[in-house]
């Protein structure tokens, strides 16, 4: 009698067309969850309070929703290129724990938010690099 181990799953494979697809997909989600952020960002810097309150939680909305959009368009574009996937996850991460520091009443300067913003500005530079 022949012991039969179970095979352990192969990875999936996408054809150079699903991964052309994906990668479409996840750089047009990235680019307008980046219109979002920039156009929540317009009046950063206001002397009016209102604008100064309403422009914060544009900014809050804007990184919520979008690391939140990014992390489930990976879910649905499994064939995207691992090196995309990564830098966008890393970048959505990275969002969702700035978004953290601002909620906890901590502004961009603090030392303590900076690797989180570091971290955001890398991956975001990657993806614009790997989205060309």
């Amino acid at each position: 009698m022949q012991d039969h181990k179970p095979s352990a799953s192969a990875a999936p494979t996408y054809t150079d067309q699903q991964v052309a697809n994906a990668k479409a997909n996840v750089c047009a989600a990235f680019e307008k969850v980046q219109h979002a952020v920039d156009l929540a960002n317009t009046h950063v810097g206001s002397t009016d309070y209102a604008t100064q309150l309403a422009a914060a939680a544009l900014t809050h909305e804007a990184l919520d929703a979008g690391s939140r959009y990014l992390l489930t368009k990976l879910t649905e574009e499994p064939a995207t290129p691992p090196d995309l996937a990564t830098a966008v996850r890393n970048g959505a991460n990275a969002d969702q724990e700035a978004l953290i520091g601002y909620l906890n009443g901590l502004p961009a300067s603090d030392p303590a938010m900076q690797p989180a913003l570091n971290a955001s500005d890398d991956a975001t530079t990657t993806v614009r690099r790997l989205c060309k």
